[in-house]
């Protein structure tokens, strides 16, 4: 069932005023969420809705999805600047000596069952890698039909490399960005990025796992290494106390400092939508 978990849309946001905003979106198989803020970084408006969990197919949801994007009046406006990022788990870090342009499809033979995607690569110079994922067609198709002015590219590159701007004060840190039911993970060394990979979960243990296991895998402290958390993760979640039992530093990731969150309106964590945020260089 679709979920309305975040509507404001100020109402200086028009026709005439769109020319000189930017509109962010992140656009997933299961949600759609996005932000618009005009050319001194003040919001304009911020959407979320989520349509699904991760277990339910794209094809199950395409029609719900394709509905979503009609309706939605903000896509009829003429934004300045449109980013576009999509998101879903089917991505893998290539590292450069071994990347092949014409066998993407081949480093996906051990982490999916054989179907129809569409293939597709990111690179990554600053990490010296290339991100490379599989898409669903339908997904792939919507994103070009709605968002064709944007260069489109997958989450994951936004999220690193703004990640990395904020690692070189710490011989070693994790990442995570929670969106939904997935997490996606990321292990630096000051500004090398050692890991990258997106995990679903269902209970609150699962994620503890997945964290604890990235600390032991890197032989690091849960002690003193900390734990950078973006997305849908509050301080008062049961989440997020089962994690402090077990990593002391726990810290939130900050809004960069071009925005400027609404001061007429509850407050609202800017960590929480963290990603749409990163979408400003990509």
């Amino acid at each position: 069932m679709d979920t309305h978990t975040l509507d404001f849309i100020d109402n200086r946001l028009n026709t005439d005023t769109a020319p000189q905003c930017a509109l962010n979106v992140v656009f997933g198989a299961d949600s759609v969420s996005l932000l618009a803020a005009d050319a001194s970084g003040a919001m304009m408006a911020f959407q979320s809705r989520m349509l699904a969990g991760e277990e339910t197919s794209f094809n199950q949801i395409e029609w719900q999805l394709r509905g979503l994007l009609q309706q939605e009046t903000l896509f009829g406006l003429p934004f300045g600047q449109i980013h576009c990022a999509l998101f879903h788990r089917n991505a893998t870090l290539v590292p450069r000596r071994l990347f092949q342009h014409g066998a993407l499809s081949g480093y996906f033979k051990l982490l999916l069952n054989p179907a129809d995607y569409i293939y597709a690569y990111d690179e990554l110079p600053e990490f010296d890698a290339y991100l490379v994922y599989a898409t669903e067609p339908g997904l792939a198709k919507l994103c070009t039909e709605f968002f064709p002015r944007s260069r489109n590219r997958h989450l994951a590159v936004p999220l690193l490399r703004n990640a990395r701007l904020t690692a070189a004060n710490e011989e070693h840190r994790l990442f995570v960005n929670f969106r939904n039911q997935v997490a996606q993970m990321a292990v630096f060394e000051r500004q090398n990025l050692l890991f990258y990979n997106s995990f679903a979960f269902s209970a609150s243990s699962d994620l503890l796992y997945y964290v604890l296991m990235l600390y032991d895998q890197f032989r690091l402290s849960a002690q003193d290494t900390p734990l950078i958390v973006a997305g849908n993760l509050l301080e008062d979640s049961e989440l997020y106390r089962l994690l402090y039992r077990f990593v002391r530093d726990i810290r939130f990731a900050e809004l960069p400092a071009f925005y400027h969150l609404p001061t007429d309106r509850p407050a609202l964590p800017g960590h929480c939508y963290y990603d749409l945020f990163c979408l400003k260089n990509l």
